[in-house]
Formats: C-alpha cells, structure tokens, sequence
C-alpha cells in the first residue's frame, strides 16, 4: 500500500503543478497575404492568462514601414483570447511582425516558456486591369559640386509619424544618409543629410530598439566591420548613433529577438570573415556582441523569419562564396542548430523570405549576381529549403537587390529585382503557386541599387521607389491601371465579337481610327501579341510565337495615329 500511496501523491502533485501559458491559434495565421490593414489579431492560449501582463512591451507589433504599432487590447471572458485592434491601419501591401514574448504569464503567475513570433502580409487593392508603371519623377541627390555619392539603398518607413512613407537614403561613397520625407502626396522634396563616418554604409533595416514606440535604424557597412544604429524620435529625423563592430564586410542585417524578452536584437552576415555576428539588446538600445558560425561560406544575403512554424524566430541565410541557402533554426533562447544547406548557380547577395505558393510556409527568394538569375528555393514543411528553381531574364544582368510585395492585388508575393550591370528593375508576378512569369522591366539610370515596394501615395497599392548608385538617383514609379472608362474609347472599338471567344475574335474599329496597332495584354500588363490592320482585325488566341494562350482575361489596347482605346475580351475554355 505504501507504493501505491506515493503513486497516488506524485499524480496529485504533477496535476496541481503550474502550467506555462502556450498559444494554441493565432490570427491572421503565420505568412498571411492580404490581411485587412485594419484587421484585429487574435491570440488563443491554452489557458488563461493574467490580465497585468497585457502590456505593449509584452505584445509587440511593428510594421515594416509604418513602425511600432498601438494597439487597444480586449481579453475574453475566459481570460485566454486576446484581441489586438490597431490604433491606426497599417499601410496596403506592407510586412507586418508581431511578437508575444515570455513574459506574458497563466493566472498562477507562470510565464511562457518561449516567446512567440509571427508575420503577416497587408492588403493590395487593386482594380481589374492592365498594370502600367509610369516614371513620375527622378530625385537628383547630389548637392552642386559633389562628386559620387553611390546612393545603395533606401529604408520606406514613417519617421514622422503622418502615416505616409518616408525615405532614408544610404549612400556608400559619400558615408551618409538622406532623409526624404513625404510631402502627403506620394512626393519628396528637401533632403535632411546625416554624417555617419562609418566606411561605407549599405544594409539597413528599421526597428524600436530602445522601445519608445518610434523608428530606429540600423546600418551596416558592405566593405568594412562597422554598424552604426540610428535612434528616431517621431519627428523626421534620425539622432543619436551608436558605434559597434562586426565582422569582416558586413553584408547582411537583420532584426530579431534572440530570446523572445521583447528587445530588438540584430544579427549581421560577414562575407568576408564567413560568419554572423550577434548583437543582443538590454532593451534601452545598448548592445553586446557575440559570434555564431554557419556551415557555409561568405555569408551575405540574411533574413528573418519563423521557418518551421514553431513560433521562434529563424536566420536565413545567402552563402556567397560556397553558392547555396541555409537556416539556422532558433531555439528561442538564443541558440541555433543548421539546416541542410541547399545549393544555387550564382553568387547569392540578397534574399527575401514569404509565402509563395499558399501553403502557410515561408520560401526563399535569392538574388544570385554572377549567376544572373533568381533561385526559388520552396520550404517543404518543416523549415527545410527544397532543391531551387530559377527565374531569368536575358537583360536583367547581375541581380544584387530583391524585394517581395503583392504587386497586381491577387494576394501573392511577386518579386522584384534591381539588376546592377542592366540597369533595371525586373519585375516577376506569381500566380499563387509559387510559378512566377516576367513582367516588365523599368529603367534605371547607370547602376539600379535598390527597389522598394511600398505604397508611396496611400492610395492602396504597391508603388515602386528605385535608388541608382551610378547618377544616384531616386526614381519614383507609379503603378495604375489601364481600364476602359471613357465614352471615347468605346467609339474606337465597334464590335468585338465573339466575345468570350473561343477560336478566333473579330474586332472592328471606327472608320476613324485610322492606321495603326491592336497589341494584347494578359492583366499582368505583359503584351503577347501585336496586330496590325485597320477596321477589321482578327485575333487567333495566339502569342507571338504561335503558341495558343490559356483561357480568361485579355485586353485588346489600339494604338493609333489619332485615336486610342481599351477593350476586354475573355478568351473562352
């Protein structure tokens, strides 16, 4: 009997033992695109939690570019749902994080034993329609009389706090920064200049490093082994600096919380000492540093991103000198174990991470410079990174910079890529699967450094902003879309019959419309075909190259010596 009343004992004691909070559900769930930018999230736990600590510094959200978000809080009946209703929308198509770290605790006072980080992708909306993107104004950044500046690349996020989307200029040659902001309406005017005095600054991203509720911003320097963090106030500008060293060319940077306390860390890829270095934060904006090696060599490309689905924070990684992509999966506690590393054709420089094909998993996306391409390399479940495959383009040569944002409002990740030696802006739209087509490509100046897609004009959808480290230069880009809306346009087109169609369309213009072209267009703006005639002109349902196209949307666009129009027809199954 003596053994089975201390059997009986231990189960009391295990049952009556505390429990560690754990969230069961989140929403909107991990890699979500198209979110509401003033959607709630939600967070279920297993249990309930105490009410004390639902605090901001416990609950944290920031978006890419609008920063540190506010939110007011509401708790369920049963204490273990927590609700998140954002003080202001995000901005349309932006990357949002949001972090719930251990400190959060049950009723009894038990803390969570691993903090809890998810991302989510905004809302694009956009009107049905060919996309055209227009070059509406190009920023000269050079003062008279100066010489190179090599303007690398541009940080899109709201220092001001007027809810439009500033820009933050890195400019490697020249050591500084230049701080544009948003005039309202989607334009810049003056610049602020910043001295940084730290070799050549290049990668950067923002952050609440010292957890006053306003945009912060790290820099690293591509060819020397410094980092500098910038501190903001919400008034447009970037003030106090702090001075740290990394490694050997400072290729990569990203934002972190290494052991889920709430607190920013970063962690900078060295290419040329082939290692991390890691930069933990004390919460008040003061970091000390630590190295971490990854299997690979010449880390360069880095991104952040909870790859297994576990809810901690993973580093992926771009190997520029060994040619493959690698995570390094988070503990939670500030340790990291080595995926398998999967090899690519070309030098990676940047990558980017999200959701390509729907599954809930975040992708790799990495721009590989020699190689001229861009490697898909798909996350097969569980965090690992499957054999790539390649998106090419004949004049988009030596790819350095890659950015990801639903360009065409279908709730996918499209990719774009600035191409250093062509001197373009390559855009690639997905079709939800992770099978991406190319798009158009817009000119740069010289040297195209960097593109960011944020919406520029708060009009709901992705803008392109492009910095050229040649002529150093930024070149906005609108995006709109070409429908058919005006009386004028109908008198162009007669008839266009069958329409759908299944084999062969008719199309007749007015005696009017003169000499001229009838091009096609899928509604991702790429033309197909080009049609020449007058009056009466059919189309085949064919590309240019003989091949039939696949049913659904097409738009007929006459081009004439006088006249123009818009048409759309629906080529049937």
């Amino acid at each position: 009997m003596r053994y089975t009343f201390t059997t009986l004992c231990s189960i009391i004691v295990i049952f009556l033992s505390a429990q560690a909070p754990v969230i069961t559900t989140v929403f909107p769930k991990n890699q979500a695109i198209g979110v509401a930018p003033d959607n709630v999230i939600s967070i279920e736990f297993n249990e309930a939690i105490d009410p004390a600590t639902m605090t901001f510094g416990n609950f944290r959200v920031f978006g890419r570019w609008s920063g540190p978000t506010e939110v007011a809080f509401s708790l369920s009946s049963d204490q273990k749902t927590v609700q998140m209703t954002p003080f202001q929308p995000f901005m349309a198509g932006e990357w949002v994080t949001v972090m719930v770290t251990k400190n959060v605790t049950a009723a009894d006072g038990t803390p969570m034993d691993k903090a809890y980080v998810w991302n989510f992708w905004t809302k694009v909306s956009i009107d049905e329609g060919v996309l055209v993107y227009d070059l509406i104004k190009t920023i000269e950044l050079r003062q008279p009389g100066e010489g190179l500046l090599q303007a690398y690349g541009a940080y899109a996020g709201d220092l001001n706090n007027d809810g439009y989307s500033d820009l933050t200029v890195i400019n490697e040659t020249s050591d500084d920064i230049r701080i544009l902001l948003n005039d309202g309406t989607g334009d810049y005017n003056d610049y602020e200049l910043i001295q940084l005095n730290s070799g050549t600054p290049s990668p950067n991203e923002g952050a609440d490093f010292d957890n006053d509720g306003e945009i912060d911003l790290a820099i690293c320097t591509a060819h020397d082994n410094q980092l500098r963090v910038l501190y903001g106030d919400g008034t447009g500008t970037l003030g106090d600096m702090q001075d740290l060293t990394t490694g050997t060319n400072a290729r990569g940077l990203g934002v972190i919380d290494l052991e889920g306390d709430g607190d920013d860390d970063i962690v900078i890829a060295n290419r040329g000492s082939s290692d991390l270095t890691i930069f933990e934060n004390d919460g008040f904006g003061n970091f000390s540093s630590s190295n971490l090696n990854s299997p690979g060599e010449g880390e360069s490309g880095l991104a952040v991103a909870d790859m297994n689905n576990d809810g901690i924070q993973d580093i992926v990684l771009g190997m520029y000198t060994s040619s493959d992509l690698i995570v390094m999966f988070g503990d939670g506690d500030g340790g990291f174990s080595s995926g398998i590393p999967v090899a690519v054709v070309g030098q990676p420089w940047m990558i980017a991470v999200g959701d390509f094909n729907g599954d809930g998993s975040a992708d790799v996306a990495s721009a590989n410079s020699f190689g001229h391409n861009v490697a898909i390399s798909l996350n097969d479940g569980s965090g690992g990174l499957m054999d790539p495959t390649y998106l090419a383009e004949s004049n988009a040569l030596f790819p350095l910079a890659i950015d990801l944002g639903d360009l065409d409002g279908d709730n996918d990740l499209d990719i774009v890529t600035s191409n250093y030696s062509s001197s373009t802006y390559q855009i690639f739209y997905n079709d939800g699967s992770g099978t991406f087509a190319t798009g158009p490509s817009l000119p740069a100046g010289a040297h195209a450094s960097c593109a960011i897609l944020h919406d520029r004009d708060n009009d709901g959808d992705l803008d392109l902003t492009g910095t050229d480290e040649g002529d150093d230069l930024v070149l906005l880009y609108d995006v709109s879309i070409e429908v058919l809306s005006t009386t004028e346009w109908n008198e162009v087109f007669t008839s266009v019959t069958p329409n759908p169609f299944l084999d062969v369309v008719q199309i007749s213009l007015s005696e009017d419309a003169g000499r001229g072209t009838v091009q096609v267009f899928d509604v991702l703006g790429r033309r197909i075909r080009t049609l020449s005639g007058n009056e009466l002109i059919e189309w085949d349902g064919k590309d240019q190259q003989g091949a039939l196209v696949s049913p659904g949307v097409y738009y007929l666009r006459w081009s004439g010596e006088d006249s123009q129009g818009i048409w759309k027809v629906v080529k049937a199954k």
